[in-house]
């Protein structure tokens, strides 16, 4: 994520990692346009799906993304070049590594992101 990156802008990326022996993991990936929503909604519904992967909507004002390890959902991230921000509840405490948006909320900010001309406003942005 980031203006470093050789990503393509407005895409959606899917990125899966799967164990192959002890040692190795193989990372696999999938890119979408932005308009197929029917993929990116499949794609985030799997994230708690005991699967390792993450989802990556790449646009010109910045990225979002958001990882699932197994169980819902616990960060989203956006980045624009150097500046990284984490999703949280407006007026939460909660340190970021906790899980702080429900797998509804997730889905709804990542869906605004793939049509929104500037940064989704929602939740709360917390920078790194």
């Amino acid at each position: 994520m980031g203006e470093d990156s050789a990503a393509p802008m407005d895409v959606v990326e899917r990125l899966t990692t799967r164990r192959q022996g002890l040692f190795r993991k193989v990372v696999t990936g999938d890119t979408v346009s932005l308009g197929d929503r029917d993929a990116v909604v499949r794609w985030l519904r799997e994230l708690h799906q005991e699967r390792n992967q993450t989802v990556i909507i790449h646009r010109p004002w910045g990225s979002v993304c958001v990882v699932g390890e197994g169980k819902a959902p616990t960060d989203i991230l956006m980045s624009e070049g150097d500046r990284m921000w984490y999703a949280a509840r407006a007026g939460s405490n909660l340190p970021q590594k906790h899980p702080q948006l429900a797998p509804d909320e997730v889905e709804h900010v990542m869906l605004d992101a793939l049509t929104s001309d500037t940064p989704p406003r929602w939740p709360e942005w917390r920078e790194f």
